[in-house]
C-alpha cells in the first residue's frame, strides 16, 4: 500500500509554526511567573512597612509617658534613666523642687525619698486655690523661682520667660500693696519689668521703688498689634448671650470688609480707618457710645500719636499733649529670664477692663516667636477680676485655648485664686490642682464636681479617719463647739460618716504651705516587682511646699 506523504515544505512550516507558539506560551508563562513574584515582592514589602508602623517598644513608649508627666519622685527619676539607658534623648531635662509629700510620715511608711519635683520640660498647667494666708502665693512664686532662674532648687539649663498678671482693688494716690512675684527681683538674675496703666504710672512707681532692680514702665499698645480678632475680643462679642446690638452688628461688618482690604494689600490693621468708619455709619449717638467706650478704654492704652490720628464726632474725652506720652509702644520681644508683671492696679482701671487688656497682653505675649524659650503664664489673685462679666468669660476662653494648646504653645499656665469657683472648666483642664487649707464646704462641692480623688476621697481616707479619732485633747468648751461646728458642716456634705467630710476636715487642718495636690497623670511611684510606674491617677497626696530661695514678701502684717 503506497504510503502517504506531506509535502516537506509543509511539514518544515507547521513545525515552525508549532515552535513559535511553543515559545510564545512559554514567553507568556515566563512573564505571569515575574508578574507573580513581583507581586508577591511588592505584597512583601507593603507588609514589611505596615508591621514596621505597627511595631511597640513598650519601654520607649512608657519613657515618653514618664518624660511628659508634670510631677514626679526622685525614684521615677531614677527609673526613667535606667529605661533611656544611652538613648538620645535624657528625661528630665529641666525640673524644679515643688515640695515633699508629707503622706509618708503621717501613715508610718517607710521613709522614702520625699521629693516632689515639677517636670518644667513638658507644658503643665497648674490651679492653686486656699484662702487668704494659707501659702497660695508662696506656691506661685515658688513655682515662678523654679523656670526664670537656674539655683538650688531646680535643674534650668534654658530659662524659660514668664508673664503675671494682677490687679488689686485696693490702691489709691498714696500707694497700694505690690505684686507678691516682684520679690522675684531680689535674684539679680531674674530681670522683672513692672507694666503698669498710665493713669497710674508715679503711684506705682512709687508703690515699686523698695525693689532696686524693677523697671516699671508705662503699659502700651501698639497700632500694629492691633487686629481684628482683638478688636472683636475688646468688645466682648463672643460673649454676648442672645442678639447682639446694633452697633456691634455694624463694627463686626466694618471689621470684615478692613480684613479683606488687609488681605488684598498686605497691610496691618489701620485704627484710624475703623474710627472713621464707624462714624460714617447711620448710628445715634445712644447706639455708639457703648463703643467709643471701650475705645475709649483702648485709647488711653495705645501709643498718643496712633490713637489720635483720627478723632470721632462728638468725642468729648480729655486730649492729653501728645509729648507728655510715650512715643512707642511696649516691648514684647521674649528674653529667657525675664518676668513681666502687668499691674493694672489703678482707681480708674475696673475689673471689667483689666480683663480686657490682661486677654490683650495675653495674646500679644504668645504670639512672639519663642522656638527657643519656654513660656511661663501666671494669674495672681485671679479672684479679683475673673468675675462673671463678658470681658472676664473672653479672657477664660482664651485661657481654655491656651491650656489645650499647651504642647504647642510651649506655654506652662499657673492660676491662683481664693476661690475655686471662678472656672469649672479651668479645673477640668489643668494639669495639677493644688489646694491649700479653706473653710468653705462649698468650695469643696465644687471641686468635687471636677477633680478625681474629691469624691473617693482617695488613700487620705483612712489617714484622715485616723486623726480625727486620736485629735481629743482639747477643753470640753472647744470640744462643744467644734462638734456643734462639724454637725453643721456634715449635714452640708452628707452626713458625719461622709468620705468627703472626712477630706473636707483633713483641707481645714493644713498647715500654712501644706497642701492636697490632685493630679492623675503624675508619676508619684515605681513598682519594683510589676517593673512598672504608679500614677497618682484617682488619689490625692499631701505635701509641704519648699522655701523660698528669693525674699519672701508675702507675709502677713501683724499688729503691735
Amino acid at each position: 500500500m503506497a504510503n502517504l506523504q506531506v509535502p516537506s515544505g509543509e511539514t518544515t512550516s507547521s513545525t515552525l509554526d508549532s515552535v513559535a507558539a511553543q515559545d510564545k506560551s512559554d514567553h507568556e508563562d515566563s512573564s505571569k511567573l515575574t508578574d507573580v513574584n513581583h507581586q508577591i515582592v511588592y505584597e512583601d514589602d507593603v507588609l514589611q512597612t505596615h508591621l514596621s508602623l505597627l511595631d511597640h517598644h513598650p519601654e520607649l513608649d512608657e519613657l515618653n509617658e514618664i518624660t511628659t508627666t508634670p510631677l514626679f519622685t526622685e525614684g521615677v527619676r531614677e527609673y526613667a534613666r535606667g529605661i533611656a539607658g544611652y538613648h538620645a534623648e535624657k528625661p528630665f531635662s529641666q525640673y524644679g523642687l515643688l515640695g515633699g509629700d508629707l503622706s509618708q510620715a503621717e501613715t508610718g511608711a517607710k521613709f522614702e525619698d520625699p521629693r516632689i519635683f515639677w517636670n518644667i520640660a513638658a507644658p503643665s498647667s497648674f490651679f492653686i486655690c486656699g484662702s487668704q494666708g494659707s501659702g497660695k502665693s508662696h506656691t506661685l512664686s515658688c513655682l515662678l523661682e523654679n523656670v526664670l532662674v537656674p539655683c538650688r532648687a531646680n535643674t534650668l539649663p534654658r530659662p524659660l520667660t514668664g508673664i503675671i498678671f494682677h490687679y488689686d482693688t485696693f490702691t489709691s494716690d498714696s500707694g497700694g500693696s505690690p505684686c507678691e512675684a516682684a520679690w522675684l527681683s531680689s535674684n539679680t538674675d531674674i530681670k522683672v519689668r513692672v507694666l503698669c496703666p498710665p493713669t497710674n504710672i508715679q503711684t506705682m512707681q512709687k508703690i515699686y521703688s523698695r525693689f532696686p532692680h524693677i523697671t516699671v514702665e508705662e503699659l502700651r499698645i501698639n497700632e500694629a498689634d492691633l487686629n481684628t480678632g482683638r478688636m472683636l475680643d475688646l468688645m466682648a462679642v463672643s460673649s454676648i448671650q442672645g442678639n447682639l446690638p446694633l452697633y456691634l452688628h455694624v463694627a463686626q461688618r466694618i471689621l470684615r470688609d478692613l480684613r479683606i482690604l488687609q488681605q488684598a494689600t498686605n497691610s496691618g490693621f489701620d485704627y484710624s480707618a475703623f474710627k472713621k468708619a464707624i462714624d460714617l455709619e447711620d448710628l445715634t449717638e445712644q447706639q455708639v457710645a457703648p463703643l467709643k467706650q471701650r475705645l475709649d478704654t483702648l485709647e488711653s492704652f495705645m501709643v498718643h500719636s496712633q490713637a489720635k490720628k483720627y478723632t470721632m464726632r462728638n468725642s468729648q474725652h480729655s486730649h492729653m499733649p501728645i509729648e507728655k506720652s510715650k512715643s512707642q509702644g511696649t516691648d514684647w520681644t521674649p528674653r529667657s529670664g525675664q518676668l513681666t508683671i502687668v499691674d493694672l492696679s489703678c482707681p480708674c482701671v475696673t475689673a471689667e477692663m483689666a480683663c480686657s487688656l490682661f486677654n490683650i497682653c495675653l495674646s500679644l505675649f504668645l504670639e512672639q516667636n519663642a522656638d527657643d524659650v519656654g513660656r511661663a503664664i501666671a494669674l495672681d489673685e485671679a479672684h479679683k477680676y475673673m468675675t462673671g462679666s463678658a470681658q472676664c468669660q473672653t479672657l477664660t476662653e482664651n485661657l481654655l485655648s491656651t491650656i489645650r494648646l499647651q504642647r504647642h504653645l510651649g506655654a506652662r499656665v499657673i492660676i491662683s485664686t481664693q476661690e475655686p469657683t471662678i472656672s469649672p472648666k479651668l479645673l477640668d483642664l489643668c494639669s495639677v490642682t493644688i489646694v491649700h487649707r479653706f473653710t468653705s464646704p462649698d468650695w469643696l462641692t465644687a471641686l468635687g464636681k471636677h477633680l478625681a480623688g474629691v469624691q473617693s476621697g482617695g488613700r487620705l481616707v483612712a489617714e484622715v479617719t485616723a486623726t480625727t479619732t486620736t485629735t481629743t485633747t482639747t477643753t470640753q468648751e472647744d470640744e462643744d463647739g467644734e462638734d456643734a461646728k462639724q454637725e453643721g458642716i456634715a449635714l452640708s456634705l452628707g452626713g458625719k460618716g461622709d468620705v468627703k467630710l472626712q477630706l473636707f476636715l483633713k483641707i481645714v487642718r493644713l498647715k500654712v504651705g501644706e497642701a492636697l495636690v490632685f493630679s492623675p497623670s503624675a508619676i508619684v511611684g515605681v513598682d519594683k516587682k510589676k517593673g512598672e510606674v504608679r500614677r497618682l491617677g484617682g488619689e490625692m497626696m499631701k505635701i509641704r511646699v519648699r522655701n523660698r530661695v528669693t525674699m519672701d514678701g508675702g507675709r502677713s502684717v501683724m499688729a503691735g
